[in-house]
């Protein structure tokens, strides 16, 4: 198992696409939470997927617009932890969104493919923008990602969704639920 460090991964691409674009470059601005940097995964595939990612969204986005990348903690998502087939202990979230992105489903599965993950399938509902791709690989059913590209009026969303399967999770990371004192008369 190796650990993934999301916040050096985020900040490489950033520095990579700022000494690579040609050109007027898009503001890019993130917010990162500190506990969640280091996420455990059975390889590099997350790394690498995650560059790849995050250096073609910023190449290919317009300069003009800005840039929004954001790494955060999601509780189990219930029906997608149902839909998806896993039981991870959490999910970490990062987030790029901005009027200038120019992210499509046939890029997204590019990248995956070229780490060895390959699309299972993309899902969305009338009526709404967002589809959602499951992404996993033939040797390890249980190792997915879920990938959810959103459009909403003028900007794109896009979010990587990445279960932790944490056997000794950190304290600080745990949701605090308050226990109640029974008292007797």
């Amino acid at each position: 198992m190796e650990q993934v460090n999301l916040g050096l991964v985020i900040e490489k691409s950033i520095a990579r696409f700022s000494r690579n674009r040609i050109g007027d470059k898009p503001p890019v601005f993130v917010a990162l939470t500190p506990a969640l940097t280091q996420v455990p995964w059975k390889d590099r595939t997350l790394r690498e997927f995650l560059q790849f990612f995050l250096y073609e969204s910023l190449l290919t986005s317009h300069p003009d617009a800005a840039i929004e990348i954001s790494l955060r903690r999601r509780l189990v998502l219930k029906d997608l932890t149902a839909f998806v087939g896993i039981q991870p202990s959490y999910w970490v979230q990062v987030r790029v969104s901005g009027r200038g992105l120019r992210v499509a489903e046939p890029l997204v599965e590019d990248l995956f493919s070229e780490v060895g993950y390959r699309c299972e399938e993309w899902v969305g509902m009338s009526g709404c923008e967002a589809r959602l791709g499951i992404f996993g690989t033939i040797d390890s059913p249980q190792l997915k990602m879920v990938f959810c590209i959103e459009s909403m009026k003028d900007r794109l969303r896009c979010d990587l969704l990445i279960p932790v399967i944490d056997d000794y999770p950190v304290p600080y990371l745990l949701e605090s639920t308050p226990q109640q004192q029974s008292s007797r008369a």
